[in-house]
């Protein structure tokens, strides 16, 4: 394996690595969820599955959508942690695609 390839790989199992513990996280957390988060789980939760399985082709395109999600997830993330303002629970926004 060349350099650049070992890169990418070491690059990609961080990402996945960080993937999977904001999955995690956000499974956890999903309890205190508004309707709006659990939606927007629902949706997210399958591509995060098939995002797993094919990390390991190690191509750019890979590594773009597991950075992807991990951009995605850290808002679902996120949300869950913000309190509304009104409710005391997670604050309702639209997610950004």
């Amino acid at each position: 394996m060349g350099q650049a390839t070992t890169d990418l790989k070491e690059e990609l199992q961080k990402s996945l690595r960080l993937l999977q513990t904001l999955r995690d996280e956000v499974r956890v957390k999903l309890h205190l969820g508004s309707l709006e988060v659990i939606e927007e789980w629902k949706r997210l939760e399958p591509h995060l599955r098939e995002l797993e399985a094919t990390a390991s082709e190690l191509s750019e395109q890979s590594h773009a959508a597991v950075t992807k999600a991990v951009e995605r997830l850290s808002k679902v993330r996120a949300a869950l942690l913000q309190p509304h303002p009104d409710q005391g629970g997670p604050e309702r926004r639209r997610w950004a695609r």
